[in-house]
């Protein structure tokens, strides 16, 4: 449905925020999520959506290895399973196989020199299309699974793709988010002026990610940047400042929130205790064994009330 745009999910990183959980796992993504794994959600999400164009940046060839290996199809034992009686557990196996016209990719970022640089080693892959970058520690949960937020998001795109859009939620503390300052990004704001947090997904229109792959050759050369602070990685949120400060004369672009509604519940999971919650909330809200789950739950409440 929507072969124009690259779903761009970083992968990189040590996941230190995570132990011990990810201490021994290539990724915090391939961490479980109820029945699956983070990594998982997103892309069922993604393909839910339309979206046939990923790519997954990592940080070196053997967490590439990991991944390719977590995410191929194990027909053998799906079908184990379900000579054994055990079709629920296939079920949410076959879940995680991905469709044959997918178009996965990775990339290798082997310098922690930031997102920003992850978008430009990504779109020099796939550089006919607008990109859309995902965290996927952002997790975004739909009352209507068959319409995932990303879809509504693609779709409001699709009406202007002159918008940069951030996925928006309002928030008490915005201090570790990014958000929309006098049409500009400000990261983690010390006085913010919004009440608006920026998260992933981001959806940048291919004029955007040509100007950041043409940054990242310059960064890579050891060539200073615009936006960009000294001694520091170069983040998303300098590359998109930059290019609306820099952008050659044409039809503007605009900076905006794309707003949770609702219907879309936001876990973030980027620490031990937020990750610990929202393996929680899919226990017993998105599992197939939800109910026993909830069951068990409550036992241990009236056992310790």
């Amino acid at each position: 449905m929507y072969d124009s745009l690259e779903f761009i999910i970083a992968c990189g990183g040590y996941s230190t925020r995570n132990y011990p959980h990810s201490k021994t796992g290539a990724h915090k993504s391939l961490m479980p999520f109820g029945d699956v794994r983070f990594i998982d959600f997103v892309l069922k999400d993604i393909i839910k959506s339309g979206g046939r164009h990923i790519t997954i940046v990592c940080s070196n060839q053997h967490v590439v290895d990991v991944f390719k290996k977590a995410l191929s199809r194990d027909e053998a034992t799906e079908l184990k399973l379900r000579r054994s009686g055990r079709t629920m557990i296939a079920d949410v196996l076959q879940s995680t196989f991905l469709p044959a016209d997918v178009d996965l990719k990775f990339v290798i970022q082997d310098k922690p020199l930031g997102t920003a640089h992850v978008l430009g080693l990504a779109h020099r892959v796939s550089p006919d299309r607008h990109g859309v970058l995902i965290f996927p520690d952002d997790i975004i949960v739909s009352k209507n699974a068959e319409r995932p937020f990303i879809r509504k998001m693609a779709e409001n795109f699709f009406q202007n793709d002159h918008q940069i859009l951030l996925t928006g939620r309002r928030q008490a503390d915005v201090s570790n988010n990014a958000i929309i300052d006098n049409g500009r990004l400000v990261e983690k704001p010390k006085t913010p002026v919004s009440d608006v947090a920026g998260y992933s997904p981001i959806i940048l229109p291919k004029a955007v990610m040509d100007f950041i792959e043409d940054q990242t050759t310059m960064l890579e050369k050891g060539e200073s940047l615009p936006n960009k602070v000294v001694g520091s990685e170069w983040v998303y949120v300098d590359g998109i400042n930059a290019f609306l400060d820099q952008h050659p004369a044409g039809p503007s672009y605009t900076l905006k929130m794309f707003m949770l509604s609702g219907e879309e519940e936001l876990l973030d999971t980027g620490t031990l205790p937020l990750y610990e919650l929202a393996q929680l909330y899919a226990l017993l809200n998105l599992s197939v064994f939800k109910e026993k789950n909830r069951a068990y739950v409550q036992t241990l409440l009236n056992q310790n009330s």
